[in-house]
């Protein structure tokens, strides 16, 4: 029994971690607890790791099942929408990967007093480009909060 409370013990940090396959990085990760899902936005950095590679990919994963959605991208845009930032020292950021007409993104609020104290993340999917990039709030197709404890980011990469 104590064997058994240890093993759970020592894979709960791993839980949260991101799966994106080097030479990508993870930029953002979350799990999403109404969909019993898992969602992975993976980056190359570095512009000489990619050598004919997609510098981005996206994942859905529900349970244990294979990808619900998997899809590379070239790049990525950032949006100018915000999550709902109420505290003058937080910052929302918006990232989102294009596949044809539409974006799947993230958005994630951010202390900048604390910075790593991540407040909120939620997943979006947009029909186009241009309802992703506009000022226009709510224009979404799909909005999914994440679990806060499972948030992995690379806010270097994503923060202004």
């Amino acid at each position: 029994m104590k064997l058994l409370a240890a093993l759970a013990i020592a894979l709960m940090p791993t839980m949260a971690l991101a799966n994106c396959l080097p030479p990508w990085q993870t930029q953002f990760a979350c799990n999403i607890p109404e969909r019993n899902a898992r969602v992975e936005f993976c980056r190359i950095a570095d512009a000489r790791l990619r050598a004919g590679r997609a510098e981005v990919y996206y994942t859905f994963v529900t349970g244990t099942q294979p990808a619900e959605l998997y899809f590379e991208a070239d790049h990525y845009i950032f949006s100018t929408k915000q999550m709902g930032a109420d505290r003058p020292s937080e910052i929302t950021s918006g990232i989102g990967y294009p596949r044809g007409n539409y974006v799947y993104s993230f958005f994630i609020t951010d202390d900048r007093r604390r910075p790593g104290n991540v407040r909120g993340a939620e997943v979006r999917a947009y029909s186009s480009i241009e309802a992703f990039t506009n000022s226009k709030r709510g224009n979404e197709i799909v909005r999914l909060r994440c679990d806060p404890s499972s948030i992995v980011a690379d806010m270097g990469s994503i923060a202004p």
